[in-house]
Formats: C-alpha cells, structure tokens, sequence
C-alpha cells in the first residue's frame, strides 16, 4: 500500500532550494574557472611555466587555409585545445625534438588527451624528407598553412618573426593563443620542458569548463 500523502508547499520550497544549491555546488566552480582564465585570473610567473600571453592571440589573425585551399574557420578550432606549432622552414633536429615533445605531451595526458589536439602551421613548403617524417611518425597531427607575414603579424605583440621562432604555443577551444613556450637547444632540454608545458596543460584543462 503506497503512501499518497501530499507534500506541503514549504516542503516543496524547501526541496527547490536544496536543488538549486546542489547544482550550483557543481557548476559553481566550472564557471568559476573559466572566468579565471578568460579574465586573466590565471596568471604567469607563480604558476605556469609558459610565457602568458595577456591579452591572447588571435588565431584567426593567422588567416590559415587547409591543403585543399579551404580557409580555416572558427569550427575547426573549437571543442579542443590546441599544442600549436608553427614550423620554421627548416625543421632541424630542435623542430624534430619539438614534434616528439607534442605528441609525448598529449600522451601523458591520458584520457584528458582527447580534449587536446596537436596542430602544425606550415609558413613554406615541407621538403621530402620532413613530409615523410610527418606522415610516418604523426599522422594524428592535424596540420595547415599561412603565409608568414600574417603570423608575424598576429603574433607583433608577443614577439617579431615567430614563423622563424619555432616556439610552441597552447591555444584554447575558441582559438585564443594564450601560453608560448621557448625552443630548447637540446633533447634532454626539451624532455624536461615537456613536464612543464603537460603541467601547464592540465591545470587549463582543469579550470576551464570548455573542450
């Protein structure tokens, strides 16, 4: 035999709050977090090991287009993060070091790694060799050109010629460039760094309730 008492109205206030403070206990700090990083809260030197870049770049600044000619729109870049890459015209072995580390990076991450993308930006031909490199050691890595002078261009405020500079870069889900890292001169250089940028990373990833 079920019981069909009816619930007072107090009750039933009572009941609405407790919903609404159960949700806002688990959504509270999701958009907390995402303030934190949209506004700048999430700042440099104390906590992440990457240069901040206050205010983000652009990546749309990049004017980027696809291998087949198709200009690179807002779609492309969201939902994920981004390890962005912009490749010198000669990938020596720092370049070579530099695409190990992105993919060891994204690696580590684990199952956070599917919220994260690795993405080439070519400023000049590939040679052969470097094509062959690509294809063969990571295919996953999703990869588009622009022309130098608009990458030089949207990147001005954070540092001239950074299609030469061959710096890493984490852009977050709505294409804002927001953390760059230095090359290393070495392999053992660019392991330890690795740690820093995953580091980096995972605290974004924790704090943003995007991708």
């Amino acid at each position: 035999m079920t019981d069909n008492k009816a619930v007072s109205p107090s009750q039933l206030k009572k009941n609405r709050w407790m919903l609404l403070i159960l949700l806002a206990s688990f959504v509270l700090p999701f958009v907390v977090g995402d303030f934190a990083y949209r506004f700048g809260w999430y700042q440099g030197g104390k906590t992440n090991h990457g240069q901040l870049i206050n205010p983000p770049a652009a990546f749309s600044g990049f004017h980027a287009s696809q291998k087949a000619g198709e200009p690179v729109t807002t779609s492309f870049v969201q939902a994920n993060w981004w390890l962005l890459y912009v490749m010198p015209a000669d990938c020596t072995s720092a370049c070579r070091n530099r695409l190990f580390q992105m993919r060891q990076v994204r690696k580590a991450l684990g199952k956070e790694s599917e919220r994260v993308r690795t993405l080439l930006v070519t400023t000049s031909a590939l040679s052969s060799d470097v094509v062959t490199l690509l294809q063969n050691e990571f295919p996953d890595f999703a990869q588009v050109q622009a022309d130098a002078a608009n990458v030089n261009t949207a990147m001005s405020q954070v540092m001239p010629n950074a299609a030469d500079a061959g710096n890493l870069f984490i852009m977050d889900t709505m294409g804002w460039i927001m953390l760059m890292y230095a090359p290393e001169p070495d392999e053992a250089s660019s392991v330890v760094k690795a740690e820093d940028i995953l580091n980096d990373l995972k605290k974004l990833l924790k704090a943003s309730r995007i991708g």
